[in-house]
């Protein structure tokens, strides 16, 4: 698709009603975002930006120094990028950026769920998921060949869920559930703050906090297609956590919440 010079401004206005985020209620998945920032490529160069229509979507590539359109390409059906956690978070893009998955807004109750895999290059569809159930974006293995997702539970409460694996390359949804092993009957529940990762991609770490429990770090081994749940020494209201920064160490031996003013508030040993 060629090269096109308008600007964002133009193309939001193009769009008669672009939305910072439609996110879920409270639940597991912060839901998609249509305009705001998007998912940034790992150069810093870019964004990668869905914006609604009266019945679609379009997404659009924006140079990050000057809001420039450098290309877009509409889709049929409201696909946004998908947030990870409540501090506005994208995610959907492949380690090596070349692979953009976007999402449907969906709800506990949604009969059905679907994801786009685009070639970021040519924004071409490279393929189409559609599963039975309520489904919302969790994480990319570094090869993309697995994507990770949250399956929302029936029964009352949305902040139920569990994760799956749907394997990309055999186009399916593998039928084990990914647990901690070492815990593998405690259901897991409550709303992801904030989403860290290891340096080699491999790890996605992300902050929960569970009223009525306690918060914790669920960290996804995204080769082993496994997990681990971290519970945290946090005690009093879960309200603060809000305000932290989850960080790994230099080194990725420790995982740090970290205070606005920069104080590490706590420090876990980090899996692997």
């Amino acid at each position: 698709m060629r090269r096109l010079t308008l600007t964002l401004t133009a193309l939001v206005a193009a769009t008669a009603w672009a939305a910072v985020a439609a996110s879920g209620d409270g639940g597991p998945s912060p839901g998609v975002s249509w305009g705001w920032n998007g998912v940034l490529a790992r150069n810093g160069q870019v964004r990668y930006v869905s914006l609604p229509t009266a019945r679609d979507s379009v997404l659009a590539v924006v140079r990050v120094r000057d809001g420039r359109v450098l290309n877009f390409r509409p889709l049929r059906g409201a696909f946004g990028v998908p947030l990870v956690a409540y501090d506005g978070t994208g995610g959907g893009l492949s380690r090596d950026g070349r692979r953009l998955v976007l999402a449907q807004q969906t709800f506990v109750g949604s009969p059905s769920t679907r994801f786009l895999v685009l070639g970021t290059r040519r924004l071409q569809v490279k393929a189409t998921v559609t599963l039975s159930g309520a489904f919302s974006y969790d994480a990319l293995s570094p090869d993309a060949s697995t994507l990770y997702l949250i399956q929302h539970l029936p029964g009352g409460s949305n902040t139920r869920y569990q994760v799956r694996a749907y394997d990309l390359r055999a186009s399916r949804l593998l039928t084990r559930v990914i647990v901690d092993p070492k815990e593998p009957d405690e259901r897991m529940s409550g709303q992801p703050l904030r989403r860290a990762e290891s340096a080699d991609g491999r790890w996605a770490y992300t902050l929960y906090t569970s009223p009525g429990s306690h918060p914790f770090i669920h960290a996804l081994d995204t080769v082993q297609r496994t997990a681990v749940c971290i519970d945290l020494d946090w005690h009093g209201s879960q309200d603060g956590l809000w305000r932290m920064r989850l960080v790994p160490s230099r080194d990725g031996r420790q995982l740090r919440l970290v205070a606005p003013k920069g104080r590490v508030v706590l420090s876990v040993k980090a899996p692997g």
